[in-house]
């Protein structure tokens, strides 16, 4: 589980592999923004062995559940293998505002997570999804437990509080 402090880029994505002679690489994408991936839109490449570079999209299109992009400048496919496992992350100040009650997952990391009648869970140190809602996986002083992301379940979350309050649904018991 990889999280994002208050200063730390934002992961959007990672290229999988080299696709191709062109220079394109598939990429496993972790962001929910339509428009990410779009012509134009800049991005840092972490790579595993040196420094993290810019990256700007040049064409993306659909491959699977994954993308095949084309990065500017990436022209062959020995530049896109060394493209190869990178992580690429956006700056904070370029995640796109999300309507009100909506969140990233990022944002939901590390909150401190205490029921209505004000017991402390523990945090939240993993978000997946399983199809019909998430489930916000809790760690704390009695073990982990694994809270669906369902009105009537999460009550209130206030982010510049570092805060989530929850209703612990029968059967899983505190």
């Amino acid at each position: 589980m990889r999280t994002e402090g208050p200063g730390e880029p934002i992961l959007v994505g990672s290229v999988a592999r080299a696709h191709g002679l062109l220079g394109d690489v598939v990429v496993d994408v972790f962001s929910d923004a339509p428009r990410r991936f779009a012509p134009g839109m800049a991005m840092r490449a972490g790579l595993k062995s040196g420094p993290a570079r810019e990256v700007v999209v040049e064409a993306a299109r659909p491959f699977g559940k994954r993308l095949l992009v084309r990065f500017r400048g990436i022209t062959s496919r020995t530049e896109a293998e060394a493209l190869h496992g990178a992580d690429l992350t956006i700056a904070r100040s370029d995640v796109m505002p999300l309507p009100a009650g909506r969140h990233y997952r990022f944002e939901l990391l590390g909150l401190r997570v205490r029921t209505r009648g004000g017991s402390t869970l523990g945090t939240v140190e993993d978000v997946f999804s399983t199809g019909g809602n998430d489930v916000y996986v809790v760690r704390g002083p009695s073990g982990e437990i694994l809270l669906p992301a369902i009105a009537g379940v999460v009550l209130e979350i206030d982010v510049a509080r570092g805060e989530m309050v929850v209703e612990i649904p029968a059967g899983l018991g505190e």
